[in-house]
């Protein structure tokens, strides 16, 4: 597993509404993906040690209620696990943030002078698109319809 650190954090925004605002939507991305990422290791490898401290506790024949206590933790970490699903929480912000980061580069690569309306009008598409993009796989989710790897094309629902 690779390590993560934290996303280094953005220059100075310049007096650019609109790349502020992108730049305000890469930051939201950027924490609530890593926010995912560490509830998600926190839940695997709370099964993990919740999990194998039952088999060592039956095992050892350690009290009853030790074993049913960590039994039941383990059931309920795996509930957690289903109801707030943090792996796709995290793959879904990882997927908006890489996006998001990508137009905002392509914004700053052409030159402030050179920032016409089309420029401007291309970023801004793209941080709607985001956005639609990503609550739209959020809540087909959340219905159990799981769309294909990847953003949906187009910010559609998948079929």
């Amino acid at each position: 597993m690779p390590i993560r650190r934290p996303t280094p954090p953005q220059p100075a925004p310049v007096d650019d509404p609109l790349l502020e605002q992108a730049l305000s939507d890469l930051d939201w991305y950027a924490r609530a993906r890593d926010r995912a990422r560490r509830w998600h290791w926190a839940t695997e490898l709370g099964a993990l040690l919740t999990g194998a401290a039952t088999v060592v506790a039956a095992g050892i024949r350690a009290p009853a209620a030790a074993t049913a206590t960590l039994a039941g933790l383990t059931v309920f970490i795996g509930g957690f696990r289903q109801v707030f699903n943090h792996a796709e929480r995290h793959v879904l912000s990882a997927e908006a943030w890489s996006r998001l980061r990508l137009a905002i580069r392509r914004y700053r690569l052409i030159p402030e002078e050179e920032r016409d309306e089309a420029v401007r009008r291309r970023l801004q598409e793209e941080i709607e698109d985001v956005a639609t993009t990503e609550v739209q796989n959020w809540a087909a989710g959340r219905r159990g319809l799981r769309p294909g790897p990847g953003p949906v094309p187009g910010g559609q629902l998948p079929q």
